[in-house]
């Protein structure tokens, strides 16, 4: 996948299908989005695009909006898997913001991107204002060419499938829910950090990531997780969160035991899977009582995946 990202200046060999919004999450109702575009592209032998935003500065955007379901990172491996051919990430600025919306759809849609087919949800604004919508979209196409296809919203449990959807389950820790409506199990990506090394010597050796600032995270707590390795799955026991019985840091870690597992892979980039949220996160008075209850959840986990 060709990845275009912070710069206004480009311009994509037309014709084109292009699928337009935020996609954090990449849920299931952006996968419908993009599974149309890859169709209309594949029948057209043109390429397939999402036109997406960079994370918003902060200068227009207030920090408890600054925390994303995917970081942009991960949204691109998710579009790379559903083999779209082109991902712009276009810088999000002050100027853009006050970006009429007819003047998005010839500078951008039709001047950078050269759509032939146009595919939205439809609630999908733009604009100043947002005052550019779906219907903007298809009386503009036919004067510049281009067809608009609008998409209907995918349902779960009688709800619209939205971001925000996504995110109050996932505040929630309802991880069954947020990984239904996500299409994939929630997850969190990092590079296997050296801690402490204290569950070496409780006998149940963990792998520790620390997560992006800006990755929105479900509560603090300890989740039965997959945890996939080049390419490989293993199964484990994941806390979330500060570790209050060993540590007075407020920095919060992915530390994972995973079961029948010995290898040295410090410095590998790992992904961790949320699967099911066991219990909150707590303080013991001892780190033998931390130790029985290590031992516990990995027991109940392991009852989860392996029969």
């Amino acid at each position: 996948m060709q990845y275009i990202h912070g710069t206004q200046d480009f311009e994509i060999d037309g014709p084109t299908a292009v699928t337009l919004g935020k996609f954090d999450g990449v849920h299931i109702g952006h996968q419908k989005l993009i599974s149309i575009v890859n169709e209309k592209a594949k029948k057209d032998g043109i390429p397939s695009v999402a036109f997406t935003f960079d994370h918003i500065p902060l200068s227009l955007c207030p920090q408890n909006f600054q925390h994303f379901i995917t970081t942009n990172t991960e949204r691109r491996k998710v579009m790379q898997d559903l083999d779209l051919d082109i991902e712009v990430e276009y810088p999000f600025t002050e100027e853009f913001l006050n970006t009429e919306a007819e003047d998005f759809i010839r500078n951008i849609i039709i001047g950078k991107l050269h759509a032939k087919y146009v595919v939205v949800g439809t609630d999908y604004r733009f604009g100043k204002n947002r005052v550019g919508d779906a219907e903007l979209l298809i009386q503009k196409g036919a004067e510049y060419g281009y067809e608009t296809i609008v998409v209907n919203k995918e349902k779960y449990q009688e709800r619209e499938i939205s971001s925000t959807y996504v995110r109050e389950e996932l505040r929630l820790g309802h991880m069954e829910t947020a990984n239904v409506l996500l299409g994939r199990p929630y997850s969190i990506y990092g590079i296997v950090s050296k801690g402490k090394q204290l569950g070496r010597t409780l006998d149940i050796p963990t792998v520790n990531i620390y997560p992006s600032d800006s990755k929105l995270l479900p509560p603090n707590g300890v989740y039965a997780a997959i945890i996939i390795i080049d390419d490989k799955k293993y199964y484990g026991v994941t806390n979330l969160g500060t570790r209050p019985t060993v540590s007075d840091s407020m920095s919060i870690s992915v530390e994972t035991h995973i079961f029948d597992f010995n290898q040295d892979i410090y410095g590998t980039n790992i992904e961790v899977q949320l699967m099911h949220f066991l219990r909150p996160e707590m303080k013991f008075q001892s780190v033998e009582e931390l130790q029985k209850q290590m031992k516990s959840d990995a027991d109940f986990a392991k009852e989860m995946f392996i029969p």
